[in-house]
């Protein structure tokens, strides 16, 4: 009973802090326009969704499946693969993120007109709906039958073979494409970089007497102010993606390794099975402050919470004109005044 416990008062913290951070980042959405300005916002959107999903409702679906409830074998089947979906959901809103950024970087100036508000709601679609069709499989039959006494523990019910199936599907590809796209970004974000930053120094050093001098000038300062917020952009999202793989990575590799050596014949401590549980949940928990690392995110916050509790004095600074490539006119002519 005092794992049960410690294990319950664990979860449910993580299920309360998914809900009101999460909460607060819908919130934000809603009263600040400009959150929805950038088609990537879009995807953090939808993962916002996702982990506030899993907060009201896959936290209290797993406290109740890990105590054997409930006992119809159909709710059950629902109950033990929700989170499945939402995990789901979250990889391919992850993979959202990972192909807009790479686009932006690869196509500034033909951004806006690939990656639109339209196509980026229905690529959100598909991706629900994909995670829906990988993680309810078990509910339509790929599941070990009904138990020998009643109850719904996860793996009484739950077959480890389509474990291994969604390990494979929902994080262990997705993850290798994320990590090869950014590696691939993050490069050519540093070579841009690197290729401008000399050209600045030498229009600096050069008196300007002219017009077109003049503008030549801005537009390489802009340019090279461009790639540097881009820069912290995808550093920003990797974060992301590295907190996410941390979290969910330890129990894919249980659930792998049991589908291959099952128990009795690999052991693996009960205790330890748990707390890779619970440490997939927090990563919904996580997720609303590590958003903050950018401005807009931050002060659409405060924005957030001072229309929520007017009585207390928060900052409420305007919101920064960062833009993503593609927003305005073209990357290039995007400014920046924070």
């Amino acid at each position: 009973m005092n794992v049960s416990f410690t294990y319950a008062t664990f979860e449910l913290f993580f299920a309360i802090m998914a809900v009101l951070g999460n909460g607060l980042v819908l919130l934000a959405f809603a009263k600040v326009e400009r959150l929805l300005r950038s088609q990537t916002n879009y995807f953090i959107l939808s993962l916002a969704s996702a982990d506030l999903l899993v907060g009201l409702l896959g936290v209290p679906f797993a406290i109740l499946t890990s105590e054997g409830l409930p006992y119809n074998f159909r709710g059950c089947v629902i109950m033990l693969t929700f989170l499945l979906w939402l995990c789901g959901t979250s990889t391919f809103s992850l993979i959202g993120v990972t192909v807009d950024r790479f686009i932006a970087v690869s196509h500034p100036l033909s951004y806006q007109s690939i990656m639109t508000g339209r196509r980026a709601v229905i690529i959100i679609a598909l991706s629900w709906v994909m995670s829906a069709i990988v993680g309810f499989l078990p509910v339509v039959g790929w599941n070990k039958g009904y138990p020998s006494t009643p109850g719904c523990f996860f793996m009484e019910i739950i077959d480890m073979k389509y474990m291994l199936f969604n390990a494979v599907v929902v994080i262990y590809i997705p993850l290798f494409v994320m990590i090869v796209l950014y590696g691939f970004i993050y490069r050519a974000v540093r070579e841009q970089i690197r290729k401008i930053q000399p050209l600045g120094s030498i229009s600096s050093g050069n008196s300007v007497n002219t017009v077109s001098g003049q503008e030549a000038k801005n537009s390489l300062k802009k340019r090279l102010s461009s790639y540097k917020r881009e820069l912290r952009a995808v550093k920003a999202v990797a974060v992301i993606i590295l907190v996410f793989m941390c979290c969910w990575l330890p129990l894919s590799l249980f659930n792998t390794i049991t589908s291959i050596c099952p128990f009795p014949k690999c052991r693996i401590p009960f205790e330890l099975l748990n707390f890779f549980i619970i440490i997939s949940h927090a990563n919904s928990a996580i997720n609303p402050w590590l958003y903050a690392y950018g401005r807009d995110f931050r002060v659409a916050y405060r924005r957030t919470l001072a229309s929520l509790f007017p009585c207390c004095h928060i900052n409420t600074d305007d919101i920064a004109t960062t833009r993503y490539p593609g927003e305005g006119q073209s990357g290039e002519d995007s400014t920046n005044k924070s």
